[in-house]
């Protein structure tokens, strides 16, 4: 089947993760920090207790940690521009799919810049399934009209390109945009061929 559709993953493709910068700042508080993550990213909190458990788990005030790691959140600036880019050309359907609560997301990429770039988005946080369960593939597949077949997975953990490959998805595992843009390439080429 053709290609009609390209998924990006948000953290670690689009931003870098807050998630990994805790660790990497308190490594010794990594299964606590990866706890509440997991729950923000199946909805399982709001963004105040998600705040409040993370300055104690740091040590830091809450309007501290939110200085520290709200504020100043990474975007990756050239996967931006390729997604704007492949949008743009109309080829494809373009679909993010994150593991993330809704408030946290929004705080990376405003609902409006999501709609510019998105023909569909699927959030873990509104769905109640993380990746790599299958299901969510399967969403993101649905939402965007196309069969999971048809869909390209571009994501930075391999557990996760794995699942997309269990769901029928072709995938790419994400180490930087340039040689993303160039598996991408080869991926749509061989499908034209």
């Amino acid at each position: 089947m053709a290609i009609k559709a390209i998924i990006f993953d948000c953290f670690g493709v689009l931003v870098v993760p807050t998630t990994d910068q805790l660790i990497r700042d308190f490594p010794d508080k990594k299964a606590d920090i990866k706890d509440i993550a997991m729950q923000a990213d199946y909805g399982y909190m709001t963004r105040d207790e998600y705040n409040q458990q993370a300055a104690e788990i740091t040590g830091l005030g809450i309007k501290q940690f939110q200085a520290r790691y709200w504020n100043n959140r990474m975007r990756n600036q050239a996967a931006f521009d390729w997604v704007s880019e492949l949008k743009r050309q109309g080829e494809h359907k373009i679909g993010l799919l994150s593991n993330v609560s809704v408030w946290r997301m929004d705080d990376y990429i405003p609902k409006q810049e999501r709609t510019q770039l998105f023909d569909a988005v699927v959030l873990s946080g509104e769905e109640g399934v993380v990746k790599p369960a299958i299901e969510i593939f399967e969403i993101a597949a649905h939402r965007l009209g196309v069969d999971v077949s048809e869909c390209i997975m571009i994501d930075d953990v391999l557990e996760n390109v794995e699942g997309a490959s269990r769901a029928g998805m072709k995938s790419i595992l994400f180490t930087d945009t340039t040689e993303a843009r160039a598996d991408l390439a080869k991926l749509l080429k061989d499908d034209n061929a």
